[in-house]
């Protein structure tokens, strides 16, 4: 298998169709009564007809200009001879659902009083509806639809429109993520690494639609052995997917290519080969998985020595798989994958994920004893003291950094090439995040529950341990309320990831369509 044979189908590629559904009314006599008045040809059939056509127009013109990246608009349908006899066709209404199956979302619109032909017809497709206006028709079809169990949206504007369809694509780019998870003792969640994760993933599946995949810790990291792929200890006889000559071919310009990047690279290209493997091998298993998203254990794997014994770690693996659109996450912690597909889908960009703490209260107080963890206030260095007195400071600290976070395409962020451990194994890419300070961000984290979803923005401040080695490697970020970002956090757990750019609007309505409670930290 070729570097150019590794291509993986991505949630970033998630399309949301849409389509247009339109309701005609026109009258077939000219009369003035409690709801029909007008004068002279305004009460012709005629000028009813000219009315729809108009109309028909005007709002595919809005619905085209107003598609956010991502949203495909297939052909509209259209019923055109309902009139005031109120006779509704089911061969008409049956032709309007044809194609329904291909169908995410519809957008319903309608020159008059066809509410009870929208009721129907949203009951026929069992798909979610827009209603797109500011009237008392919209108010008056989605308060119906909203009363009898269906999924129905009303904008006042098309920003709101736009934001809606974001959100929609977002879950159902979740619907799509397929974890490989990699682990040691048990599937659903590891009680020596994030135990804070999902309890049960057969509910995040139930609720999210997110799948999971499985690979044993130990079949894995034989794997990344050049040997006769039926040779393997743990599964003898049976082919798996050894990294061979071609893939080396990968690793070594892979190597090549962070050792240009890192400014500066302090590694020595022996020490980086291990880890380049291991990012080699998980880009097989998650093309012959047909997974999208991935996660290993850290203490449970590196309690096993081999970590140590073949001299890798997964850091880069996590760091190129997020600049590939694929989310991924430290220590077999499923909930913080699943917040960073949600971000991604939402956003189109890279995550950044790491322990989160709050560093200063709303009152600027720095939490001197806030040394949680494997959190040393050395790793912040020479910034400790200058936190002092700056209110509503937080961190988050992993050696994960990548070099897309302004989005896949960008280009030129100063990021460090350093080893995790201090005997020079493991390679870290380290962004330095005071290049972006002032930037917005958005975080968001899944409770174990998979009931609640913390939401927060913030403003990046800068970051710490571009110089330094290990998991030492942080960013520092403003919040509203540090007290209240606390609350919430010890709610849903310890990673909490962030994107680049505001969309705390789009996550919140994300959580509201999956039936999650959004946690907002304002």
């Amino acid at each position: 298998m070729s570097m150019e044979e590794i291509k993986l189908d991505t949630i970033h590629n998630t399309v949301l169709r849409c389509r247009l559904v339109f309701f005609d009314i026109w009258h077939e006599l000219a009369y003035e009564g409690p709801c029909r008045f007008g004068k002279g040809p305004e009460l012709e059939p005629e000028f009813d007809k000219m009315i729809n056509n108009e109309a028909y127009k005007g709002i595919q013109m809005g619905i085209k200009m107003n598609l956010p990246e991502g949203v495909e608009l297939l052909e509209p349908k259209r019923y055109m001879n309902h009139t005031e006899n109120w006779r509704v066709s089911e061969t008409e209404m049956r032709k309007l659902a044809e194609g329904s199956e291909e169908t995410d979302v519809y957008f319903a619109s309608t020159t008059g009083r066809t509410g009870e032909m929208i009721v129907e017809f949203a009951q026929m497709v069992k798909k979610p509806v827009i209603f797109i206006g500011n009237d008392y028709g919209a108010t008056i079809n989605t308060s119906a639809m909203l009363a009898r169990g269906i999924e129905t949206y009303s904008f006042l504007t098309w920003d709101d429109f736009r934001k809606e369809l974001r959100a929609l694509r977002a879950r159902k780019a979740l619907s799509e993520t397929r974890v490989l998870c990699v682990s040691r003792f048990g599937h659903d969640y590891s009680l020596h690494d994030a135990n804070d994760s999902f309890i049960s993933l057969d509910k995040v599946t139930e609720k999210l639609g997110v799948k999971f995949r499985y690979a044993n810790l130990h079949e894995v990291i034989d794997q990344i052995h050049e040997i006769d792929p039926t040779t393997n200890y743990t599964t003898p006889g049976r082919k798996q997917e050894n990294i061979n000559a071609e893939d080396m071919e990968a690793v070594n310009a892979k190597i090549d290519e962070l050792m240009a990047a890192g400014k500066p690279c302090t590694m020595e290209r022996e020490n980086m080969v291990p880890s380049l493997k291991m990012w080699r091998l998980v880009q097989k298993l998650l093309k012959v998985n047909e997974c999208n998203a991935f996660t290993a254990n850290c203490p449970d794997a590196c309690s096993t020595c081999r970590i140590n014994k073949e001299r890798f770690t997964f850091c880069i693996t996590h760091t190129l798989n997020n600049e590939n659109g694929v989310p991924s996450a430290c220590e077999y912690d499923v909930a913080a994958v699943v917040s960073k597909a949600a971000l991604q889908a939402v956003a189109g960009k890279p995550s950044y994920m790491g322990n989160t703490a709050v560093l200063t209260l709303p009152d600027g107080t720095l939490t001197e004893d806030g040394v949680v963890q494997h959190f040393s206030k050395d790793h912040v260095a020479e910034k400790w003291d200058k936190l002092r007195g700056v209110p509503n400071m937080v961190m988050t600290q992993h050696s994960v950094g990548n070099r897309k976070m302004k989005g896949f395409d960008e280009e030129g962020a100063h990021v460090t090439v350093r080893p995790f451990a201090y005997s020079g194994f493991g390679v870290t890419m380290r962004r330095d995040w005071d290049q972006d300070a002032g930037q917005v961000i958005t975080m968001c984290r899944f409770d174990p529950t998979c009931e609640k979803l913390l939401i927060a923005k913030g403003t990046l401040k800068g970051g710490f341990g571009l110089d330094m080695d290990n998991c030492t490697h942080g960013a520092l970020f403003q919040v509203a309320d540090s007290r209240k970002f606390f609350q919430n956090q010890i709610q849903v757990g310890n990673h909490v990831p962030f994107v680049y750019g505001d969309y705390e609007d789009e996550m919140i309505r994300l959580a509201e369509s999956m039936g999650v409670e959004p946690l907002i930290c304002e």
